[in-house]
């Protein structure tokens, strides 16, 4: 049974797991879509990090990395306020595991047809201020079972 709350307050923690997709050509900045959708789908997968901690994340991030046969690069830590203030939402998906959230921008991008223009101006925009916002740690020791990296 998972006891964390399903509400998430504003100072929580947030944190997403960031792929070789999602960052420059040198690795050093996020992408903004490193907080987009796939399409056909409203829905950023994150964890909860107040409750669940950087292990957890680092650990999750890799199997997740894994799995969809991407290099895991290290995290990215946003407050729930700030993903609120960028215009979108965070919420509790535990369905997935416990400490599951989704961030949803309100726009769900089709998967073969571009986005009317307003709603990709609308989307570019929520994403441009969460990745101005979100604070982006690359991993120091990919290898390693646990975070080694500064504190998120």
């Amino acid at each position: 049974m998972c006891e964390i709350p399903i509400d998430i307050a504003n100072e929580e923690k947030i944190v997403r797991a960031i792929m070789d997709g999602h960052l420059n050509k040198d690795r050093s900045k996020l992408k903004p879509r490193a907080f987009r959708s796939r399409p056909g789908a409203d829905e950023v997968s994150v964890i909860r990090h107040t409750y669940k901690g950087s292990d957890f994340c680092k650990v999750k991030g890799k199997e997740i990395a894994a799995a969809s046969q991407n290099q895991y690069c290290g995290l990215a830590v946003l407050l729930a306020s700030q993903i609120r203030q960028a215009g979108s939402e965070v919420h509790d998906s535990r369905e997935e595991f416990c400490g599951h959230a989704h961030i949803s921008h309100g726009i769900v991008v089709p998967e073969n047809e571009p986005l009317p223009a307003h709603q990709n101006m609308e989307l570019d925009k929520k994403l441009e201020a969460l990745r101005n916002s979100a604070l982006y740690r690359r991993d120091p020791d990919p290898a390693a079972d646990e975070w080694t990296g500064p504190e998120l």
